[in-house]
């Protein structure tokens, strides 16, 4: 099974949630921003979202973050369609868009994260709200896992579809 933790730029809350899954962190505590800052594609610079594979899980799925900006129905549609060229049956992906699970201030920081100005604006509204969406996330990525955990690994989805990117 594939799962696509989607979001806005695929380098917050889909990162924090692909990376929940993965157990890259602790669902204990809240991260702090170093934390953050050492997850793959954390906060990379804008043009850097897409869609990333994050790494597989030990039931072998493939986990993925993806950056669907302001029309994430069109931007699933277009890796429906990818997954299926590349003979994928579109039934093995669990798509999970996260953008409308976070705050409106989170969304706000992460706008703000675009525009080299308001840099430091956005990333005071994301680490103010990472303490109040942190729960949010981790809830959502423990519905995935139950939902996730019933489906027959597939290690061969737990390599990268296609590698796009170093």
């Amino acid at each position: 099974m594939i799962i696509i933790y989607a979001c806005f730029s695929g380098t917050h809350a889909a990162v924090i949630a692909a990376a929940l899954h993965l157990a890259l962190l602790t669902p204990d505590s809240t991260p702090s921003w170093q934390e953050l800052k050492g997850l793959p594609y954390f906060d990379a610079p804008e043009g850097q979202g897409g869609l990333r594979y994050m790494g597989p899980t030990p039931a072998g799925q493939a986990i993925y973050t993806a950056a669907v900006g302001h029309d994430g129905k069109a931007a699933r549609r277009a890796i429906m369609t990818f997954l299926a060229a590349l003979g994928r049956d579109q039934g093995e992906v669990l798509w999970i868009d996260v953008s409308r699970r976070v705050s409106y201030l989170w969304r706000v920081g992460a706008f703000c994260r675009r525009y080299a100005g308001l840099t430091f604006l956005g990333h005071l509204l994301l680490r103010w709200s990472l303490k109040r969406d942190y729960p949010t996330l981790l809830s959502l990525v423990q519905s995935t896992i139950k939902k996730a955990g019933g489906v027959k690994a597939n290690n061969r989805l737990a390599s990268p579809i296609i590698q796009l990117w170093p």
